[in-house]
């Protein structure tokens, strides 16, 4: 047998090589979530790999809603030289969603018609949530990926509260402590279920947070009308006296009618050493579904601004826009001086935030009253307050389908999905930011950074 040579073998070898590269060693397409596993207030990372230079492809995201219906979005892409692309670099070239955003496929779901009346489905409102992601080359799937998102983190434990006629639920981590408290206050779609969602991510960075019905649940009013402050003081005492809440590090968080709460309890009881107010109001209103003040002091409705007579105005969707009808009370100057929040009394600093587009009432000009009178009265404490260009009413945790946040039934919330999402987005890290340097760095804990 003839000897081979050396070189020979080598270019054999470097064959072989090259054809395998070219023919079996390429990586499949693949898409890739990251983390698989996250929160709901989380940045997420999709990327899509393993296809060719400029090879169009799709990505089709569902998730299961509450009763049963699905929520979809989709977007269209053209891979890179690499045959890759990240979600969070590259805007789509068609979809749900325009331009480069990492969560645009979260924001911008719709339901998808035929789906829902299943009220059993979920088995609670925090459950987790799992969302798939479908990889399509040619109208084929050829991948998936799976995220699981959380409502509330591991290590977190949940206590109802009954104690001294108070209707509330408790989110506090299991391990370490005292933690600095937030009490949790939703609008007035009543209950707690908004409240909850609140206080469960929060108590997911660290904080315990208290969530608290004040009326449309049993024991409590069933209408907004006359809500003695005096029981929303008891829910600050039960903070005060748990001995797993820093009872010098609490604060008060509420959007809409629960951001108007906020603040005149903070401006009442000094034990609230912040307040963040999403969407609020500067006076006491009228209340919703009667007469009177939405507020009692003592057995006694607070002075409050009573509502104009004036018919709403309507869009397209035959919806009520209703913030003229608070603009035209605002003009009710004897009246609004009288029921003005004396927010300059509030011990600790204040966070507003407003969309200019919101439809429901007129949030950023009252957010900015409660600034212009924080600046005339001197506020010795920080204030700020952020306005969003195009949002409306619906502005809260982020990442979360805004394709409905525009209205709900007969009522116009205003602004428009991406600003109502880009909003949520952008506040949201602030708001925790704001709360770590005015509660946790008070303490010796720290919370948990969000990206």
């Amino acid at each position: 047998m003839k000897k081979i040579m050396p070189s020979l073998i080598l270019a054999i070898f470097l064959t072989a090589l090259a054809f395998a590269v070219g023919t079996g060693s390429k990586a499949a397409p693949a898409i890739h979530v990251s983390p698989d596993t996250a929160l709901m207030d989380e940045v997420v990372s999709t990327r899509v790999t393993g296809l060719s230079p400029d090879q169009a492809f799709k990505i089709i995201a569902t998730m299961p809603g509450m009763h049963g219906e699905t929520w979809k979005s989709e977007a269209e892409f053209t891979a890179d030289k690499r045959g890759a692309v990240d979600l969070g670099k590259r805007a789509p070239s068609s979809g749900s969603y325009t331009g480069v955003d990492a969560m645009g496929l979260f924001w911008s779901m719709k339901t998808v018609e035929g789906t829902g009346g299943d009220h059993s489905a979920r088995p609670s409102p925090l459950a987790p949530v799992v969302m798939n992601f479908d990889l399509e080359i040619a109208g084929k799937p050829v991948a998936e990926a799976r995220l699981t998102r959380l409502f509330v983190a591991p290590g977190v434990r949940s206590l109802d509260v009954r104690d001294d006629g108070l209707v509330a639920k408790l989110y506090e981590p299991e391990k370490g402590g005292p933690h600095p408290g937030v009490l949790v206050l939703g609008g007035s779609e009543g209950g707690i279920q908004s409240a909850e969602s609140g206080a469960a991510l929060l108590a997911s960075r660290g904080y315990a947070a208290l969530a608290v019905a004040y009326f449309g649940m049993e024991g409590l009013p069933q209408r907004l009308v006359e809500v003695p402050v005096e029981y929303l003081k008891k829910a600050i005492d039960w903070m005060r006296a748990r001995d797993t809440i820093s009872s010098e590090r609490l604060a008060v968080l509420g959007g809409s009618k629960g951001g108007e709460l906020a603040l005149l309890l903070a401006a009442k009881f000094p034990e609230l050493k912040a307040v963040v107010a999403y969407v609020p109001s500067n006076v006491v209103w009228q209340g919703i579904g009667g007469g009177g003040s939405s507020w009692s002091e003592g057995g006694k409705p607070l002075d409050y601004v009573p509502y104009a007579s004036m018919p709403p105005s309507r869009n397209a969707k035959n919806q009520m826009i209703i913030a003229p009808l608070y603009l035209a009370s605002l003009d009710n100057k004897e009246a609004v001086e009288k029921a003005a929040i004396p927010v300059e009394k509030i011990n600790g600093p204040v966070l507003v935030i407003s969309g200019k587009g919101d439809e429901l009432w007129p949030s950023s000009v009252m957010a900015d009253m409660v600034i212009a009178r924080l600046k005339e009265r001197k506020h010795k404490h920080r204030y700020e307050h952020l306005s969003y260009e195009s949002a409306g009413h619906a502005i809260g945790r982020p990442y979360r389908p805004t394709t409905t946040s525009m209205g709900t039934g007969t009522l116009a919330l205003g602004g428009t999905a991406e600003a109502n999402a880009r909003a949520q987005a952008d506040s949201w890290p602030k708001v925790l930011r704001f709360l770590n340097d005015n509660l946790m760095k008070r303490g010796k804990g720290m919370s948990r950074e969000i990206d």
